[in-house]
């Protein structure tokens, strides 16, 4: 079995690993001026505000610039070659560097309305991927 890398997971990121443990994209609101951020910070880069609340986001978005990665910098990559690392701008703000799953490289389109999902990367992990968004939504 390969190595798979597990994010880091400390008091301040706790809330967003636990989140997508149970298929929710949760992300900071400052409780001052309403800002959603990421990543996650102990500071609102809009106010400074230093108060901060943790809300589930729609989890949906469009690709806001991808590239297609043709090989593997990491062993744990190496079955996946081609994969898709993009810019997800979420409908809710922030932006998230992320991949877009479930269809070929060439499918992939900037401005593609994409939905998260959690693959599980151990068992204490599930990172958010995106999905393209299906016609009948």
């Amino acid at each position: 079995m390969t190595f798979q890398p597990q994010p880091p997971v400390t008091d301040l990121t706790r809330p967003f690993w636990a989140g997508g443990l149970v298929g929710e994209l949760r992300l900071q609101r400052c409780a001052d001026c309403g800002h959603i951020r990421f990543p996650v910070s102990a500071i609102c880069p809009g106010c400074l505000s230093g108060r901060a609340e943790w809300t589930v986001t729609s989890g949906r978005g469009s690709v806001l610039s991808y590239a297609v990665f043709e090989r593997s910098y990491h062993e744990s990559w190496q079955d996946q070659v081609p994969y898709v690392v993009a810019l997800i701008e979420l409908d809710e703000g922030p932006v998230l560097i992320s991949n877009v799953i479930g269809v070929p490289p060439s499918a992939v389109t900037v401005g593609q309305r994409v939905t998260v999902t959690f693959p599980r990367r151990g068992a204490d992990a599930a990172l958010p991927q995106f999905t393209p968004e299906t016609e009948e939504r």
